[in-house]
């Protein structure tokens, strides 16, 4: 369940980077210095590299309030620009603002020159469950690190570490800092949290958990089959789930419903 992907992977591609030659002992360095965050701050880092669509990850042992298994806990290298055994331990609803903010700070920063996104950075804190179960705060920070030769973005920083500030509060706190400036902007992502889905989509939803069928569906609200199958289809997609089912679910455990 990763909403907004297909908006940020969109933006993504605003970079030709796949046509240069780079210097890979760059990326090898930013590793290296990664080990060294971590082993500072008793989190996870991330570089997520643009040129490959591969992600390099380091956990410190210290980082069980992440709740990855074993085998996560040790990966280096994975397949995909998105942290996704991160990702499906954070709280429904705070990835969905968490996604909406990475939306808005790649929006803003992949369009600027290469030397000014440089000096910005997003961050929030959100829930991760761990692995008693329990849902912890983490902070987490999201930065791009490297531009390309040509100026396209290269490499992005993101960081989780546990929060020292546990106290239970409404969504992620999300903001856009400009470090050189000083100034932050706090971005209100809750609304847009809840309009994921239109208010025909979240009816059409809930007749579906009723266990009603597509045509039930369209006479009930006096339109088309055809068109009830367009937003079933909709839905699946701006929830990045397979089928109604998962989609219930998701909308549920978001509280979009």
């Amino acid at each position: 369940m990763d909403v907004l992907q297909k908006e940020i992977d969109e933006v993504y591609a605003t970079q030709s980077i796949a046509r240069e030659t780079l210097d890979k002992n760059i990326v090898e360095q930013h590793r290296s210095f990664i080990h060294s965050l971590t082993k500072v701050n008793g989190g996870c880092a991330v570089i997520s590299d643009l040129s490959t669509r591969k992600s390099y990850v380091v956990v410190h042992p210290w980082a069980h309030f992440l709740g990855l298994s074993p085998e996560e806990a040790v990966l280096s290298v994975i397949d995909s620009m998105d942290e996704d055994c991160i990702y499906r331990l954070i709280h429904p609803e705070d990835l969905v603002e968490k996604r909406l903010m990475e939306y808005k700070f790649f929006q803003k920063t992949f369009s600027m020159s290469a030397e000014e996104r440089l000096k910005y950075r997003g961050r929030c804190r959100l829930r991760m469950k761990n692995g008693e179960g329990a849902y912890k705060y983490i902070d987490n920070l999201v930065q791009i690190l490297e531009n390309t030769p040509s100026g396209d973005v290269w490499l992005i920083l993101c960081l989780y570490s546990l929060s020292a500030d546990q106290r239970s509060e409404q969504g992620i706190y999300a903001t856009i800092t400009h470090m050189e400036q000083g100034t932050v902007d706090t971005l209100s992502l809750s609304e847009e949290h809840r309009t994921i889905l239109s208010e025909r989509e979240k009816e059409i939803l809930r007749c579906i958990r009723k266990g009603m069928s597509s045509k039930e569906i369209a006479a009930a609200l006096y339109i088309s089959v055809n068109t009830v199958n367009r937003h079933r289809q909709n839905i699946l997609v701006k929830l990045s789930v397979g089928n109604s089912i998962e989609a219930c679910r998701a909308a549920e455990l978001m509280k979009l419903l």
